[in-house]
């Protein structure tokens, strides 16, 4: 008899449990407003610094978002439940300086 024909074996298992919050907190840079982008992060946590901590920890830059002076923070109550610890970096492109105008030359 092969392994095919008998029948697999069902091992019931407790459902997994993932945190969620409806909180959102967005970590945006506070002194480095005149370089050519900016990148922000949008981290569901209960906590600003639980928010901080994750930022940091996931970021790719090597960014330290626990800094309160560099970075701010301010959290938003959506309806949608977001899973915590997942962590969304996003740039967000400045305004290029206007160009200087050009006087005609008589």
């Amino acid at each position: 008899m092969s392994d095919e024909d008998e029948p697999v074996t069902e091992i019931a298992a407790p459902p997994v449990l993932v945190p969620e919050t409806n909180r959102l907190w967005r970590l945006t840079p506070a002194l480095n407003l005149l370089e050519k982008s900016r990148q922000i992060a949008i981290v569901p946590a209960e906590t600003e610094g639980v928010a901080r901590a994750i930022a940091t920890r996931a970021d790719p830059m090597g960014r330290d978002w626990r800094d309160r002076v560099s970075f701010a923070a301010d959290s938003i109550e959506t309806t949608e439940r977001h899973v915590i610890g997942d962590v969304i970096f996003r740039s967000i492109p400045q305004q290029p300086p206007p160009k200087p105008k050009r006087t005609k030359k008589a």
